[in-house]
C-alpha cells in the first residue's frame, strides 16, 4: 500500500510539473486536414514508460492529467473504468505526439501479445528517424528492450541504404528506428536522440482491400507501392528466416491524406506466410498501440463523407477535451483490418 501511495505522488508531481507549460500554450499549433497528429499507446505504467522514452528518444511531456469520462465513453468503456494519460512531444516538432494512457478498474490484455511480424491485427509499430541507431538500440537494451534482429543495413539499391531496428518495448509496443546511411538525411533538426512518429506500419492480411478502403473510403493518397522480395539473403529487421526472404514478397504500400512527410500509414502483407489474426484484441483498453489521431477542419462533414462511401463509424462525432489541444469534435472510424482511427476537430 506504501507503496501504491508513493507511486500516486509521483505521478501527481509530475502532472503539476507539465501542467504549467501546458497552461503556457494558448493554442497548440495544429495542421488540418493533413496527416495524424498523435499516437495513442495503451500502457500498463504511463510514468515507466515517461522515463524510458525520456532517455532512449530524448521526448518530454507536455500534459498529465486524468482523462474525462466523454473519452473513456467515446471508447465504449463503462463508469467503472478510469484512466490517466500523459502526452509526449519531441521538443521542436509540434506533430507526432505520443500519447500514454493507463486505464485502471478493468481487465486488459496486450494486443500484439508474443507477435511475430507476420501476424496480422492491430499496429505493429510507430516509426521514427534516427542518425545512430547502434546507439539508440544500446540505450533501449539498459531498460531490457528487444528487437525482432539486431540493427541491420538494409540495401534498397544501389544509391539508397538504412540502418534499422524495431525495438520491442513493454506492452507489446514496438518502434521502428531508420537511420537514413545513402543519401544523408537532409533536414530534420530536432533529431537530438530520435525523431518525432512520423508514420506508422500495420501487417494486414490483404494490402489491396486497404488501400482501397483508404483510398475510397477515407480519400488517402497513395505514396508508394510495393511488391517484391527482398534483394538478398540476409540477416533483417523484420526476423524472418534468411532462407525466406528472397522468396516472400512483401506487399507493400505507404499512404497520407495529401502526400506528405509526417504522419503516413504503411501496410504490409507477406505472401506465402500466414499467422494468427489479432485484430479483435486492438480495442480500448487492451494494451499496445490503440489509434491514431487525425485534425480535420470539418468533422461533421468528413465523417458523413466517410458514411456515404461505405465506412462504418465506431463513433460519431462528440465533443471532448482533449489536452494539449482543448475542446474538439471527436469520431472514430472502423478499417478492414480490425483497428479504428479517431478523427478530430478543435473547437
Amino acid at each position: 500500500m506504501r507503496h501504491v501511495r508513493l507511486r500516486f505522488i509521483v505521478f501527481l508531481i509530475s502532472l503539476f510539473a507539465v501542467w504549467g507549460a501546458a497552461q503556457a500554450e494558448e493554442a497548440w499549433p495544429l495542421d488540418l486536414d493533413v496527416g495524424w497528429q498523435e499516437a495513442v499507446l495503451s500502457v500498463s505504467n504511463a510514468l515507466e514508460w515517461q522515463s524510458q522514452l525520456e532517455d532512449i528518444a530524448g521526448w518530454r511531456a507536455v500534459h498529465a492529467g486524468t482523462v474525462e469520462r466523454r473519452q473513456l465513453e467515446a471508447w465504449g468503456l463503462d463508469k467503472n473504468v478510469s484512466a490517466k494519460a500523459i502526452v509526449l512531444q519531441n521538443p521542436g516538432e509540434p506533430q507526432g505526439l505520443v500519447r500514454l494512457v493507463q486505464f485502471s478498474g478493468v481487465e486488459q490484455v496486450q494486443i500484439r501479445s508474443s507477435a511475430q511480424s507476420w501476424d496480422t491485427g492491430g499496429f505493429l509499430s510507430l516509426l521514427l528517424r534516427s542518425r545512430g541507431v547502434d546507439k539508440n538500440f544500446a540505450d533501449a537494451r539498459r531498460y531490457q528492450w528487444t528487437g525482432y534482429n539486431d540493427p541491420v543495413t538494409l540495401y534498397l539499391g544501389p544509391e539508397r541504404r538504412l540502418r534499422n531496428v524495431v525495438l520491442r518495448g513493454p506492452d507489446s509496443i514496438n518502434f521502428g528506428v531508420y537511420e537514413r546511411v545513402v543519401p544523408g538525411l537532409p533536414g530534420w533538426a530536432n533529431i537530438k536522440k530520435l525523431s518525432r512518429p512520423f508514420n506508422s506500419m500495420q501487417i494486414v492480411k490483404d494490402r489491396d482491400a486497404t488501400v482501397a478502403f483508404y483510398e475510397d473510403v477515407l480519400g488517402f493518397v497513395s505514396m508508394s507501392i510495393g511488391n517484391s522480395p527482398a534483394a538478398r539473403a540476409d540477416a533483417n529487421n523484420f526476423g524472418l528466416p534468411m532462407n525466406l526472404v528472397t522468396s516472400t514478397p512483401l506487399k507493400s504500400a505507404i499512404m497520407h491524406p495529401v502526400g506528405g512527410e509526417t504522419g503516413r500509414v504503411e501496410f504490409v502483407e507477406w505472401d506465402g506466410l500466414e499467422g494468427r489474426d489479432l485484430s479483435a484484441r486492438a480495442v480500448a483498453p487492451n494494451l499496445g498501440i490503440l489509434t491514431l489521431r487525425f485534425p480535420v477542419s470539418d468533422a461533421a462533414e468528413r465523417a458523413s463523407d466517410i458514411v456515404e462511401k461505405g465506412g462504418h463509424l465506431m463513433t460519431k462525432p462528440t465533443t471532448v477535451t482533449m489536452p494539449p489541444y482543448g475542446d474538439v469534435s471527436l469520431f472514430s472510424v472502423t478499417t478492414p483490418d480490425g483497428v479504428f482511427l479517431e478523427f478530430f476537430e478543435p473547437l
